[in-house]
């Protein structure tokens, strides 16, 4: 309790906080959640509930509408409609049935940024803390749907100030993402972890009353491993039975030689249950096998339509149950709940089967009359439907219709069970043309290798003679491995179907993904020719043809990675016409094209024309639904932002990439988000954060190390490594990608992360191992300005290294005209810095502030802080105090602090000790000390008392 007792306090004084309760079933985990909403009232918080249900898994937010669809209901709409505004009012209003008549309008979104849904939850629950704090109890989270899980871990990662959630699970049995938001929330101090200790022998005595012999006492808490639920159950065992519980390792409990912790459900403990209900008049206990079916919590008002006894006779049995404390009484008189999940358990497994279905069909029945939403129906349907049943097959499939937008997991069951309704003498177009909408389903909800699996039954579904089609479905089938990172599984299944298939229009698709396997192996010459090969076959098919104009696009975007650079211009400027002619035109066929075009205007330095057509790309794949097309322009839209220097909107966009990675659940997509942030937080300043999203970036390399362009986890880390202070470690992570010369990246792009390696060099005094790097960049330079620049301004740090400042000045000021050619202003700005020194250390202090000031006011409006503030020290080195840009996106301290640094940084201003700051946030006192560290560094101070201040300017 008094670890209860701390996080509530620690919230109430403006920390974050949650609580996650673990263990077996019966272990006392929902008992101290009652212990702990007593407690949260009495410290004036508001409570609400929502509970797992084990039957009920594939409902979409099931225990989160539990918790909250009443509360919100409650709420005055023009009052939350303003705090959280109308576009995610409508995303509440998709998902709360009290809020449905509410929303305004559509909600224009894919299943993977269900994230926004996510936003809207975690603002309403902000509107709900304006006026009291809340608890937020999940029980049973194991049991939480796909999308209730996702949703719960993201509230973990984006903590709601005066909110505090509290689950209770089983860790085993945890859905992933939210078992990695747990530890993830764990390390970062927010989740306290309690696990609740089995009982002790006294403990157990004094649970059984004095009716109890200490044999008796004994020998139940032998059976039960001290498990307060199982001692309970065992004990109502005797009081049926008149017999003490069977010994530990007796027959029918466990095996011989088994421990009695076993965490299945024991068979003495099922024994028990099943006990008081057949202690039960019959018709009592048919009653409670029909609730079972219904759900937990039991719609009363169903039960009684679908009993076949009168209401008040139904009613009655209800009563019955409830004093028998099988059910038990909520909140609301319209609704009861077992006793415990495992009663319910019982109650439903030992249900003859027919009566099972019955229940099942009846509930469906019911609710079909009453006007519920198809997705309540096909919980019932899915369970009670025959094989033929038409009816069955539309609702199932149009509810998934109908959550494919935010609960993809849900469809894929859906679909499958409509999928086994099909007549087995149904048509086989029928039939496949149903499996490829799962396995679309399947690969939007990110779960790629059942998506491939799908496709290959379709593949078995096609006769030989239908070539044509099984190249189709085999090209999808390579995309799949592809979008898993799997380049060698899907490169057999190529060359198999392209060894004796004769160049078609099919097999267009086929060279492309070809081609995607070559760049995956660091193939550069290979890759150009064989989509060179696909472009020619698809010429055949006519100019616009969307085979040539993807073909022609790939061929631009792996021209642009190895050269030579004068050949692209004339295939993007193809493209890009007929991309801008149709721009209105909602063709899904031009995602492919517009996703290469993008990259290849990237890798050409025209970053403009890119940042217009993500923002084109971003609207097609929205609108048709195209999930992975919509995590690539996600991306595309981060690089481009950029590289403009618009660092605030590329840190939002970055967030963003990484939650539709996460809802993806695709390791090779979660480590090119988390490397995209980590770029663009080292380039605003936020070392902390790029570090954490290095090192995410890393780790989900590692689980799948053959990803599509996995060098730029590498790549990211050991820039942020560096920028940090860790040369060597840096250093490490860049010299992977193949040595100093970095040849497991595209040759156009390894001159960008050779730069680090030069810094790396000279900071530790190597002069001479920098010159060999930027001899390198400089072998390699295909003539880009970007490249150009990168070199010069690497060649000009060499030249300050070796005191030759008129040299470094006018390489660096070369440097930053070719940024500033195509549009990469901080990159130039941090040529002009490097110049700045030079002219500094040349004593042409008027030269030198010229190029300080400049590349200050560049990185102070792009929110570059880091590279700001080294401008504003060489001013103030100078003599002279920087300004700053009034409302400059950078210059408060949310910005600059992460969520972490600024409760210490606050508690640091309320005069607290690193022990205290320590206690109060659940980390260690080393923890407190590195970021303390930081909030010194990020603040600009040097002392305790100096944080308050800084903090009090920041906040003016």
């Amino acid at each position: 309790m008094a670890e209860l007792r701390t996080v509530l306090e620690s919230v109430l004084s403006g920390s974050s906080g949650a609580i996650a309760l673990e263990g077996e079933p019966g272990i006392g985990k929902t008992r101290l959640l009652t212990e702990l909403r007593g407690l949260a009232l009495g410290f004036g918080f508001d409570v609400v509930e929502g509970r797992g249900a084990e039957y009920e898994q594939e409902m979409p937010f099931g225990i989160v509408v539990d918790a909250l669809d009443e509360r919100f209901g409650l709420l005055r709409t023009p009052q939350l409609s303003a705090d959280v505004g109308e576009r995610r009012m409508a995303e509440l209003a998709a998902m709360l049935p009290s809020l449905a008549d509410r929303g305004r309008g559509p909600v224009d979104r894919l299943d993977v940024e269900r994230f926004q849904l996510y936003r809207a939850v975690r603002a309403g629950l902000g509107h709900l803390a304006k006026r009291r704090p809340h608890l937020l109890i999940f029980d049973d989270v194991h049991w939480a749907d796909p999308a209730s899980a996702e949703l719960i871990g993201y509230l973990l990662r984006r903590p709601v100030p005066g909110v505090v959630p509290a689950l209770a699970f089983r860790p085993r049995s945890v859905r992933n993402p939210l078992a990695a938001a747990i530890d993830s929330a764990m390390r970062e101090g927010i989740v306290r972890r309690i696990a609740p200790a089995p009982l002790t022998l006294p403990e157990a005595a004094e649970l059984l009353g004095a009716k109890a012999t200490p044999p008796t006492i004994r020998a139940l808490h032998t059976e039960s491993g001290g498990n307060p639920f199982y001692l309970e159950q065992l004990a109502r065992t005797m009081q049926y039975s008149r017999t003490a519980a069977p010994a530990c390792g007796s027959v029918g409990v466990n095996d011989p030689g088994e421990p009695c912790t076993e965490r299945e459900l024991p068979a003495a403990l099922r024994t028990a249950v099943a006990r008081e209900i057949k202690a039960l008049p019959a018709d009592a206990a048919d009653l409670l096998h029909l609730a079972a079916a219904v759900g937990d919590p039991i719609d009363v008002a169903t039960v009684i339509e679908i009993s076949a006894a009168t209401s008040n006779v139904t009613l009655g049995h209800l009563d019955l149950l409830v004093s028998a404390d099988l059910l038990r009484t909520t909140e609301s008189a319209a609704r009861l709940r077992f006793r415990h999940p495992v009663v319910r358990r019982v109650a439903y497994e030992s249900t003859p089967p027919g009566a099972r279905l019955l229940a099942h069909r009846n509930a469906a029945r019911v609710l079909a009359d009453r006007g519920a939403p198809l997705t309540v129906q096909a919980h019932h349907i899915a369970r009670s439907a025959e094989v033929g049943d038409e009816s069955a097959i539309a609702v199932l499939t149009e509810a998934g219709q109908e959550v494919a937008a935010h609960a993809p997991a849900a469809v894929a069951e859906w679909l499958t069970v409509a999928l086994g309704l099909l007549p087995e003498g149904d048509g086989a177009a029928r039939r496949s043309g149903l499996t490829v909408a799962l396995a679309t389903a399947l690969a939007s909800a990110g779960l790629l290798e059942q998506c491939r699996a799908r496709l290959e039954e379709v593949l078995e579904m096609l006769s030989p003679d239908q070539t044509e089609e099984r190249i189709t479905i085999s090209a999808m089938i390579v995309r799949a491995y592809h979008g898993m990172g799997l380049r060698v599984p899907a490169r057999r299944l190529i060359d198999a179907t392209l060894r004796d298939a004769a160049d078609t229009p099919a097999t267009i698709a086929l060279y492309k993904e070809l081609s995607v396997n070559h760049v995956m192996n660091g193939e550069w010459d290979q890759a150009v020719e064989t989509v060179r090969h696909a472009r020619a076959q698809a010429m055949t098919l006519g100019h616009g043809t969307a085979a040539y104009l993807s073909a022609t696009a790939a061929l631009a975007r792996f021209i642009a990675y190895r050269g030579p650079m004068e050949a692209i211009p004339p295939l993007l400027d193809e493209v890009a016409d007929h991309v801008d002619t149709h721009a209105a035109e909602l063709d899904p066929q031009l995602l492919d094209p517009l996703t290469d075009l993008i990259f290849a205007e990237i890798g050409a330095d025209r970053y403009h024309a890119a940042a217009r057509h993500v923002d084109h790309g971003l609207r097609i794949s929205r609108r048709l639904g195209h999930s992975y097309a919509l995590a690539g322009f996600v991306l595309a839209d981060v690089v481009t932002k950029l590289l403009l220097g618009r660092l605030t909107e590329a840190s939002a966009a970055a967030e963003s990439a990484v939650e539709i990675a996460i809802s993806l659940d695709n390791n090779q997509v979660l480590s090119a988000a988390e490397a995209s942030r980590c770029w663009v937080e080292t380039l605003r300043g936020d070392l902390s954060t790029a570090l954490s999203a290095g090192k995410a970036a890393v780790q989900a390399l590692e689980r799948q190390p053959c990803a599509f362009f996995g060098w730029l986890a590498r790549a990211c880390y050991g820039q942020a490594l560096i920028e940090a202070g860790e040369y060597e470690r840096g250093r490490y992570q860049l010299l992977r990608l193949g040595g100093s010369a970095l040849t497991e990246l595209p040759p156009a792009n390894r001159a960008a992360w050779q730069l680090p390696l030069v810094v790396a060099a000279l900071s530790a005094g190597h002069v001479d191992q920098a010159e060999a790097v930027v001899t390198m960049m400089e072998q390699t330079d295909t003539g880009l300005p970007s490249q150009r620049g990168r070199t010069l301004h690497a060649r000009s740090k060499v030249e300050f290294a070796r005191s030759d400042h008129a040299a470094a000045v006018t390489l660096a000021l070369q440097s930053a005209q070719y940024f500033d050619e195509v549009g990469m202003h901080v990159w130039a700005a941090q040529a002009r810095l490097t110049a700045g020194h030079s002219l500094a250390a040349a004593d042409a202090r008027t030269d030198a502030l010229r190029e300080l000031r400049l590349a200050h006011g560049i990185f102070d409006d792009a929110g570059a802080a880091r590279l700001r503030d080294e401008a504003a020290r060489a001013l103030r080195n100078l003599g002279v105090r920087a300004r700053r840009t009034p409302g400059s996106d950078n210059g408060a301290a949310p910005i600059q602090l992460t969520a972490r640094e600024q409760d210490i940084a606050e508690r640091i201003a309320r005069g607290y000790t690193n022990r205290q700051i320590a206690t109060e946030l659940f980390i260690s006192p080393k923890t407190v000390e590195k970021h303390t560290a930081r909030v010194f560094a990020k603040l600009d101070v040097s002392s305790r008392a100096a944080v308050a201040s800084a903090l009090q300017r920041q906040n003016q």
